[in-house]
C-alpha cells in the first residue's frame, strides 16, 4: 500500500491507506468512480482476484506497519514539541499531513487518462515520496539540538511531500484495486486491512515507545522515523508482484466538467447540504485531539513513551470500533452513526479536561479512537446513500463531502493550538465540548431531513 490516510489528530475520515487516520471512502464509492469514467476497464473476467486479495493484503499490512511510526496524533506532535514550545506549531502537524494529502489528489485522478500501467505510477510515485523521509530523518539527525528552526521547518517540508506523493497515487491505487479485485470482495478487503493494519499497527507502537525510551532526543525519533520508512518502502515488493490487468485510456475531452457538476449538487440538494455543514461542525470537534499527548507530557508527568502507547491505544480503539460502527450501521440510520462520533468526541475533551493524571489520558486516547472509528464509517456510506437517493452520480457526492471537510480538517487543530496558547489546553476542551454540542444539535437536524431510504443500510 502507497496511497497514505484521516486523519486520524483531526479524525481520519476518508479512506486512505488502511490506516490512520484515516482518511474512509468505502469500496462502493471507487466503484462509482469507476462508473465515472472508462478509463482503467477491461472487459477480461478477473482469473487473479484471489491471489491480487491476497498480495494487496499483504501490502496494506506491511504499509501500516511503517505508517504507525508516523502518527500525526501522537509521535509526531510529539516530536514537533521538542523543538518548538508553540501549540499552534504542534497542532499544524495534523493540518499539514492531511491538506499536503488531499490537494494533489486531482493531479492523481487526472493522471489516469495518461498512464499505461497503474502499478508502474504508484511505485514511481511512491519512490519519490520516500526521498523526503530520508532527507528528514537526516536533517533531525545532524540540526534537531543544534538548528532547532531549521530542523523544525525541515521536517514540515519533507512531511508536506511525503503527503504529497500519496496523495498524487491514491486515486491511482484504489483503481488498481478496483481492477484487480473482484466487485464483490472488494468491501471484504477494504474491511480486513483497516482491522488487521491498525492490529498490527497498535501492536508496532508498543515497540516505538521503547525507542523513544531508550534512546535521548533526537536519536529515539530519528530510529522511529527510519524504521517507518523501511518498513513502507518494503510494501512496495508487493506492489511489484500484483498481476494487473491492462488498461484502457479514454479521451480526456470526454470527461465531465466536475467543478460545475459539485456546485450543481451543492446548490440543488438540501439534504445533502444539511448533511455537509453538520460534517463540516464535527470536524472541528477536532481541534483538541492533537494535544491530548501534548499536554499529557508537558502536565501531567507522561514520558515520550507512554505516548506511543496511547498511538497504539487510539489506533486498537478506532480498529475495533470500526467493526462495531459497521454492525450498528446496517441497522440504524447512518446518521446516527454520526451522531455517536460527535458525542464521543465531545466525551473525550471533556474528560481530557478534568483528566487528574496521565493514566487518564488513556481512556480520552479510547474515547477518541471509537469517535473517529464512528466517523469513518459514516463517511464512507452517507455520501453514497444521498448520491443513490438522487439518481446522482456517487464518486461525485464523495468527492463534494471530502472537499468540504478538507479546510475544516486544516483548519481545527490550527484554532486549537491557538486557543491553547491563548487560554491553556483547558480552553481548547473546553471549545471542544461546546463544539461538540452544536455538532450534535446540526446532526439531528441534518437526520430529520433525510430521506428515507438513507435509514438503514451502509451502501
Amino acid at each position: 500500500m502507497t496511497a497514505t490516510s484521516k486523519p486520524s489528530g483531526a479524525p481520519p475520515t476518508t479512506l486512505q491507506e488502511p490506516g490512520i487516520g484515516g482518511e474512509a471512502m468505502s469500496s462502493e464509492a471507487r466503484s462509482a468512480a469507476r462508473e465515472h469514467t472508462t478509463v482503467g476497464h477491461v472487459s477480461e473476467p478477473m482469473e487473479n482476484a484471489r491471489y491480487n486479495f491476497t498480495i494487496l493484503t499483504f501490502d496494506g499490512l506491511t504499509f501500516w506497519l511503517g505508517l504507525s511510526y508516523f502518527s500525526p496524533t501522537t509521535i509526531m506532535p510529539l516530536f514537533v514539541s521538542h523543538l518548538s514550545s508553540s501549540n499552534v506549531v504542534a497542532g499544524a502537524v495534523p493540518a499539514v499531513m492531511a491538506l499536503s494529502w488531499a490537494l494533489p489528489q486531482l493531479l492523481g485522478a487526472r493522471a489516469m487518462s495518461g498512464i499505461t500501467s497503474r502499478k508502474r505510477y504508484i511505485i514511481v510515485t511512491a519512490l519519490l515520496g520516500r526521498i523526503p523521509l530520508i532527507v528528514m530523518i537526516g536533517i533531525i539527525w545532524a540540526f534537531a539540538n543544534t538548528h532547532p528552526q531549521f530542523a523544525l521547518l525541515a521536517f514540515f517540508v519533507c512531511i508536506a511531500l511525503f503527503r504529497a506523493t500519496s496523495g498524487m497515487n491514491t486515486p491511482v491505487y484504489y483503481d488498481l484495486v478496483a481492477a484487480t479485485i473482484h466487485p464483490r470482495q472488494r468491501s471484504r478487503f477494504i474491511g480486513l486491512n483497516q482491522f488487521l493494519g491498525g492490529g498490527i499497527g497498535a501492536l508496532a507502537l508498543v515497540g516505538g515507545r521503547s525507542l523513544l525510551d531508550l534512546f535521548p532526543f533526537p536519536i529515539g525519533f530519528v530510529l522511529c522515523f527510519s524504521l517507518g520508512t523501511v518498513i513502507i518502502t518494503s510494501s512496495i515488493i508487493w506492489l511489484l508482484v500484483v498481476r494487473e490487468p491492462p488498461m484502457v485510456k479514454a479521451d480526456p475531452a470526454s470527461q465531465p466538467n466536475v467543478l460545475i457538476q459539485a456546485k450543481n449538487v451543492w446548490s440543488s440538494d438540501r439534504a445533502f447540504r444539511r448533511y455537509l455543514i453538520a460534517r463540516c461542525l464535527v470536524a472541528l470537534t477536532g481541534l483538541a485531539t492533537a494535544f491530548f499527548a501534548v499536554q499529557a507530557t508537558r502536565e501531567l508527568g507522561a514520558s515520550d513513551g507512554d505516548v506511543a502507547i496511547y498511538s497504539a491505544i487510539l489506533l486498537a480503539s478506532q480498529t475495533i470500533s470500526t467493526l462495531i460502527w459497521g454492525a450498528i450501521a446496517n441497522r440504524l440510520k447512518l446518521m446516527n452513526v454520526l451522531l455517536a462520533g460527535t458525542v464521543l468526541a465531545g466525551l473525550a475533551s471533556i474528560l481530557a479536561f478534568l483528566a487528574p493524571s496521565s493514566s487518564m489520558i488513556m481512556i480520552v486516547f479510547a474515547l477518541a479512537g471509537a469517535s473517529m472509528g464512528a466517523i469513518v464509517v459514516s463517511d464512507g456510506a452517507l455520501p453514497l446513500a444521498f448520491a443513490e437517493e438522487t439518481k446522482q452520480d456517487r464518486s461525485l457526492y464523495v468527492a463534494v463531502a471530502n472537499t468540504a471537510v478538507s479546510p475544516i480538517n486544516l483548519i481545527a487543530p490550527l484554532l486549537g493550538g491557538a486557543l491553547a496558547d491563548a487560554g491553556g489546553y483547558g480552553a481548547t476542551y473546553v471549545i471542544a465540548s461546546l463544539l461538540a454540542v452544536l455538532a450534535a444539535v446540526a446532526t439531528v437536524t441534518a437526520s430529520s431531513a433525510t430521506p428515507a431510504t438513507l435509514s438503514r443500510k451502509l451502501s
